[in-house]
């Protein structure tokens, strides 16, 4: 489905009473709403091993820049932050202590809507679901990735 955006432009005019003219224009504007958005990730399992690195990407449809809207990479709730991306800055004051130090947002194409999370030293309980969240002023929107850890 397309969402779509109406806007009105009313303009009022008014002369003398010797003139007695009264003028009203209402001008009606339809259009697709820019500020919706759809966001994807990989359609098969991310496969990591032990000791090794993950790299879980998402991206935004159709592209727009992402650096203004928060970006969270979180497990079964959305409390449970794996890296939280707020305000321009990363933010590790809500990450979970078994995730600290070992996550990187890939922001070189974020003005695109393409950021991926690293995930460095792998553990076998990082095996199983994630969910990257993207949310804007106006709008937010998640895709759930799979993350499968060999050699546990």
């Amino acid at each position: 489905s397309v969402d779509y955006k109406l806007s009105f432009d009313v303009k009022w005019s008014f002369t003398s009473n010797a003139g007695r003219s009264l003028t009203v224009c209402l001008t009606a504007e339809l259009m697709p709403n820019p500020t919706q958005f759809t966001v994807t990730g990989p359609d098969r399992p991310i496969a990591a091993s032990v000791g090794g690195e993950a790299v879980l990407p998402c991206h935004l449809f159709p592209r727009m820049s992402a650096e203004n809207m928060e970006l969270r990479w979180f497990r079964s709730q959305f409390s449970a932050v794996v890296h939280l991306y707020r305000g321009g800055r990363d933010q590790y004051g809500q990450q979970m202590p078994e995730y600290r130090g070992r996550t990187e947002l890939l922001k070189d194409d974020i003005t695109n809507g393409s950021v991926s999370l690293r995930i460095r030293n792998i553990r076998p309980s990082d095996d199983g679901q994630y969910k990257c969240f993207f949310q804007s002023s106006v709008s937010y929107e998640g895709a759930i990735l799979e993350v499968q850890v060999a050699g546990q």
